[in-house]
C-alpha cells in the first residue's frame, strides 16, 4: 500500500512543473512567502487559527499509530533506518514544495481573478490552466493516490489504535478470523468516513476541524516518543545527541504552546469563520 500509493502520489509533481509553465514572477512570490501579512478580511485570531491548522497537516496524531504499528508487523531492524531516514529526509521536503507549489498557484491564478478554494476540485484549476488536459489528468492520478492512501492509513491506524488499547489481536498481516474485532474496527472507521462523505458535510471545514484538534493532540503522541529517543535501554547507541534533544524540546514548547492556544482559537474565530 505504501509503496503503491507513494509512487503514484508522485504524480503531484506536475504542479511544480504547472508553477513554472506559468512564468511567474518569481521576485514578487519570493516577496510575498518572505513578508506575510494578514488579510483585510480577517483578524489576528483568525490568522493564528489557519497557523494551527497548517502544522496539525504536517504532523498528526494518527502518523504515529501507523507507522510504529507498521514497524512492529514489518520487523523493522536498525537496516531499516537508512530507507526511514530517506522517507523523513526526501519525503517531508518533497512534501512542503508541493505545498508552496500549490500556494503560488492560487497566489498566480486564482486570487487575481478573486476565487476561494472551497471544494478540493478547485486546487486543479491552475493546474489545467497551465498544462490543459494533461497535466490535469495526471494531477488527478496524484490526488486520488494521496487521498486514497490518507484514506486507508487513517482508518488502519483507528483498527491499530483500538486493538492495542482494549488488548486485541492486530495486524494487516494476520487473517481475518484471526484477529476479527481489528479488521471490523477498520471497516467500521471506512464506512463511517463513507458516510459522512456522502451527506451535505463540507468536506473542506471537516478537514480543518480535524487538523486543528490534531494540533492540539499532538503533544500526547510527541512526548511519549521523545522519552523513548533518550532511553538507552530501547535506543542503544542511538539515542538523542544535546543537539536533537535541544532542538526536540523547543519543537516541544511550541506544541504545548499550540496545544493550550487551539480550543480558544476554535471558539473566538467559530472555527476560522
Amino acid at each position: 500500500m505504501e509503496r503503491l500509493y507513494g509512487l503514484m502520489g508522485l504524480a503531484m509533481a506536475v504542479i511544480v512543473v504547472a508553477v513554472w509553465k506559468l512564468h511567474p514572477d518569481w521576485g514578487a512570490l519570493w516577496h510575498q512567502a518572505a513578508h506575510p501579512r494578514i488579510p483585510a478580511k480577517e483578524d489576528v485570531p483568525t490568522y493564528l487559527y489557519f497557523a494551527i491548522a497548517q502544522l496539525g497537516s504536517v504532523m498528526m496524531p494518527y502518523q504515529v499509530f501507523f507507522f510504529s504499528s507498521g514497524a512492529v508487523e514489518a520487523g523493522w531492524t536498525r537496516k531499516d533506518l537508512v530507507v526511514e531516514r530517506g522517507n523523513v529526509y526526501v519525503g517531508f521536503p518533497l512534501g512542503t514544495v508541493l505545498a508552496l507549489a500549490l500556494m503560488a498557484l492560487g497566489t498566480i491564478v486564482l486570487a487575481p481573478r478573486g476565487i476561494t478554494v472551497d471544494h478540493l476540485s478547485q486546487a486543479a484549476m491552475p493546474t489545467a490552466v497551465a498544462l490543459g488536459r494533461i497535466g490535469l489528468a495526471v494531477l488527478l492520478v496524484g490526488m486520488f493516490a494521496a487521498v486514497s492512501g490518507a484514506a486507508l492509513e487513517t482508518a488502519l491506524s483507528s483498527g491499530y489504535s483500538l486493538a492495542q488499547y482494549f488488548g486485541w489481536q492486530w495486524g494487516k498481516f494476520v487473517k481475518p478470523n484471526e484477529a476479527p474485532r481489528f479488521h471490523l474496527s477498520v471497516l467500521i472507521a471506512i464506512g463511517v468516513a463513507t458516510i459522512a462523505a456522502m451527506t451535505t458535510v463540507d468536506p473542506i471545514k471537516v478537514t480543518e476541524f480535524v487538523v486543528v484538534l490534531s494540533a492540539a493532540a499532538v503533544p500526547l503522541t510527541y512526548f511519549p516518543i521523545l522519552v523513548v529517543a533518550n532511553d538507552a535501554q530501547y535506543m542503544g547507541t542511538k539515542t538523542n545527541s544535546r543537539l536533537a534533544n535541544a532542538l526536540a524540546f523547543g519543537y516541544l514548547g511550541l506544541l504545548i504552546v499550540v496545544s493550550l492556544a487551539t480550543v480558544p482559537l476554535m471558539i473566538v474565530t467559530k472555527l476560522g469563520a
